[in-house]
């Protein structure tokens, strides 16, 4: 039998451009592109027949009434997990789809069977990865059970450029405080929202993250792989809450701040004004505990923040002041490294505006549960400023043209090696870029095992750069070229399949060390690599 490993394809030039880039050639396996036709010199067989057997990767065993899919031909398997389509005439990728299953062991990372009609030379073997499962009893300090509690999985995803926490499932527990929830296979942890007083309870419920984001902590994650179920028993805490009034400065009096309020382990409560007292207060009830009040009013143009700290120990609370004060409006400007012009090959291709770097600063204390963190550039009236909410952050770019970022400076701090830190007060004299087109060239071979394959190739800068990670893709023969690439020091990696993990992170990184190559880059000049290919059973342990 002609078995089709999951995520292999056809051939690809190699290109330097993001993460979020190489994988959209993938798109096809949620339906969004038409089939592909044979490539140009390649004589079309004609009608062809596509036969092939959908197989649970973790039990071998055949899947039946999974639908499957390729162009227009639609059929769900039989009990032996078989398909056939007849009259098939074009190249196309075959998508299955089947509750409780996946066609990736990796849900960030796309993956397609792609089916080429001159080269069908026996029925196809299309495997797809059924979810795990985590189960969970919440129960309270008493050991009764708390019903009506929402779960959810979070796992990291990471974009190319930054990651964050996305929800992956979620659950509902019931009366005996059960919950079960589905998920990919992955890496995970389980969060709660804050759940104040009601009819049936004088206490609240406060939030939690399991497992526990402790620097001893053996793990901050929950590890699954296909089909594996684990269990957890969860004991939120419960404390009685409290009024807390607040009186309002700086704001219009009609003004309603959304504000928030974490407590000393990092949990967060998202809170609502319950009345106004007077003009220029509001009141909050919040349980015992020490809390750091974070407030916004206003939107991008006109952003404020207060931050205060508050502890609440059996009363009301009175006399808590929050001032607010503007958000920092930080302009961008950019100039060309004076010595472009007369170092590099393409001097003459047109610098770049700061729209066209894809820059954005992500916030280093961002809400996991509010999204990314991230702060967007805004350009207006010929003008480019990020409104930068007070806190810590990184600047990051995109950019996926010949043109790089070869210093960014905010004041006296150098943004490539250091945070920015957003103040009241902040702003001055704004962050200026100076952008380079001096390149260098990488060029060489990837391989799996003894053959020349195709492969996800990752450069991972190991010198200062706001973008850390360059992705290409090799030639089905193996081969690659980039003449687009920023001087500096790389660790080189080549992937069976794409996945869309942070690989400039030691930890993430590490179990692929001993295949990353390292390389010099150097304005002018070539630099040779051989990569041996991380096979997909590697990928996925």
């Amino acid at each position: 039998m002609f078995s089709v490993r999951v995520g292999r394809s056809t051939h690809v030039p190699a290109a330097s451009v993001p993460i979020w880039l190489s994988l959209l050639g993938l798109i096809c396996l949620f339906g969004l592109c038409r089939p592909v036709s044979a490539q140009s010199g390649q004589t079309n067989p004609g009608p062809v027949t596509v036969s092939g057997q959908v197989i649970n990767s973790t039990s071998g065993q055949p899947v039946p009434r999974a639908l499957v899919r390729l162009g227009e031909h639609v059929q769900m398997t039989n009990y032996e997990g078989r398909f056939e389509f007849a009259q098939v005439t074009d190249n196309g990728t075959i998508q299955v789809t089947k509750p409780g299953f996946s066609m990736s062991p990796d849900p960030s990372s796309s993956t397609a069977v792609y089916i080429r009609t001159d080269q069908i030379t026996g029925p196809v073997t299309v495997r797809i990865y059924p979810e795990a499962l985590i189960t969970v009893q919440l129960t309270g300090p008493d050991g009764e059970p708390l019903q009506g509690v929402s779960l959810t999985a979070q796992r990291v995803l990471f974009d190319g450029s930054t990651s964050r926490w996305v929800t992956a499932g979620a659950g509902l527990t019931d009366s005996h405080g059960n919950a079960r929830i589905p998920v990919p296979a992955g890496d995970y942890r389980l969060t709660t929202r804050y759940i104040p007083p009601n009819n049936d309870r004088i206490e609240g419920i406060l939030p939690l993250i399991a497992p526990a984001q402790t620097s001893t902590s053996s793990s901050p994650f929950i590890h699954l792989h296909s089909g594996e179920e684990t269990h957890l028993d969860l004991h939120p805490q419960l404390r009685h809450t409290y009024p807390v009034n607040l009186r309002i400065e700086g704001l219009p009096l009609q003004s309603t701040p959304n504000i928030v309020a974490v407590s000393e382990d990092g949990s967060r409560i998202n809170l609502f004004a319950e009345r106004s007292l007077a003009p220029g207060t509001q009141r909050i009830t919040l349980p015992n505990g020490t809390y750091t009040l974070n407030a916004r009013a206003g939107d991008q143009d006109a952003l404020e923040m207060a931050e205060t700290n508050v502890t609440v120990s059996n009363a009301e609370l009175s006399g808590v002041v929050l001032n607010f004060m503007p958000v920092p409006s930080i302009p961008v400007s950019i100039s060309v490294d004076p010595t472009t012009a007369t170092t590099s090959d393409n001097s003459s291709a047109t610098p770049p505006s700061v729209n066209q770097l894809g820059l954005f600063l992500q916030n280093l204390q961002a809400d996991p549960e509010s999204g990314s963190g991230q702060v967007s550039l805004v350009t207006r009236n010929g003008g480019s400023f990020f409104t930068v909410p007070f806190g810590t952050y990184r600047l990051k770019a995109r950019s996926g043209n010949q043109w790089y970022i070869k210093s960014a400076t905010y004041g006296n701090t150098d943004l490539l090696q250091n945070e920015l830190v957003s103040a009241p007060g902040a702003g001055g004299a704004g962050i200026r870029l100076v952008v380079s087109n001096d390149s260098g060239t990488v060029q060489g071979t990837t391989s799996l095992g003894s053959t020349a394959a195709g492969a996800w190739i990752y450069m991972v800068s190991t010198t200062p750069s706001l973008t850390p990670i360059i992705s290409m893709r090799s030639r089905d023969d193996g081969s690659f070229s980039n003449s687009r690439i920023p001087p500096g020091s790389y660790r080189v990696l080549a992937l069976e399949q794409p996945r869309q993990i942070d690989f400039s992170d030691p930890a993430v990184a590490a179990p692929f060390s001993a295949r990353m190559q390292s390389t010099t880059v150097e304005v002018g000049m070539k630099s040779s690599v051989s990569l041996d290919i991380v096979p997909f059973a590697e990928l996925y342990p």
